[in-house]
């Protein structure tokens, strides 16, 4: 009998019985099949997800400022920001909002002038982030004139973005709302408040919307909620808007001698 070749005999137990080709590459096709689903799916979500963003988008700045008006539970601090006389003018919007806060004239002989409390920030190297140097001081800036007349520091102008919440700046009573024309492009509304103890002396706040004051109401600084800031950056440039890092929507305040019955 011949012997076998130890060569042949390895190769008899490691050879491997062949696989018929059409089993061997069954899994690649189930894999590849599966693959090109999922790639099929994503590709039906993104068209989906497209074009809603397009039609309906589900974040834009009127919802968002809803949203944050509705949710907005804070209370500013009870910090003074200006002075006219013996009347403060106490912070109008939650401080955690607050963007910028700046001074500028206002064509008004009934206008008292205005002494800011904290330190002007107009050559600071954070001016364009809006100056808060403590919880109970806050910076400003002087603005430009912007062809107004009068001091420097006849009004002034607290910056947050739209929406936000507006509380009294000062315990009274609300004397006056009116509507009126913002340089005849922008309806806009006016609030006014006769300080308590203070006959001779009006708060006048501009550029409040979603009213919530009535006539004749008592307020109470930071606590009564007057409105929301109103967003006027779809109508007019807002000066503000050079030293913060939105377009400066913000509420105007300014304190006026009555010289006459409210006009």
């Amino acid at each position: 009998m011949v012997g076998l070749c130890p060569d042949m005999a390895t190769e008899q137990h490691t050879l491997q019985p062949r696989v018929p080709t059409r089993y061997r590459y069954r899994w690649h096709s189930a894999a590849f099949l599966a693959a090109m689903f999922v790639l099929a799916l994503l590709a039906l979500i993104a068209v989906i997800v497209s074009s809603r963003a397009v039609s309906t988008p589900l974040l834009n700045e009127q919802t968002m400022s809803a949203a944050r008006e509705l949710s907005s539970i804070e209370e500013p601090a009870r910090v003074a920001l200006a002075q006219a006389g013996d009347v403060q003018l106490m912070l109008p919007v939650y401080q955690g909002q607050i963007t910028a806060i700046g001074y500028h004239p206002v064509n008004d002989p009934n206008v008292i002038n205005l002494g800011p409390h904290g330190r002007q920030m107009n050559d600071n190297l954070f001016a364009s982030l809006g100056g808060v140097s403590g919880s109970d001081d806050f910076g400003y800036f002087i603005m430009g004139e912007g062809g107004q007349l009068g001091s420097a520091t006849s009004s002034i102008d607290v910056g947050a973005p739209a929406g936000t919440v507006v509380f009294s700046p000062v315990d009274g009573t609300i004397a006056g709302i009116k509507t009126y024309s913002l340089k005849g492009a922008c309806p806009d509304n006016e609030i006014k408040i006769q300080p308590v103890n203070q006959s001779n002396l009006i708060v006048v706040l501009t550029h409040v919307g979603n009213i919530q004051a009535t006539l004749g109401q008592p307020v109470k600084a930071g606590v009564s909620r007057l409105g929301a800031v109103r967003k006027l950056d779809n109508c007019m440039e807002q000066p503000l808007g050079q030293f913060t890092y939105d377009a400066g929507n913000h509420v105007h305040m300014q304190v006026e001698a009555l010289n006459s019955p409210l006009r």
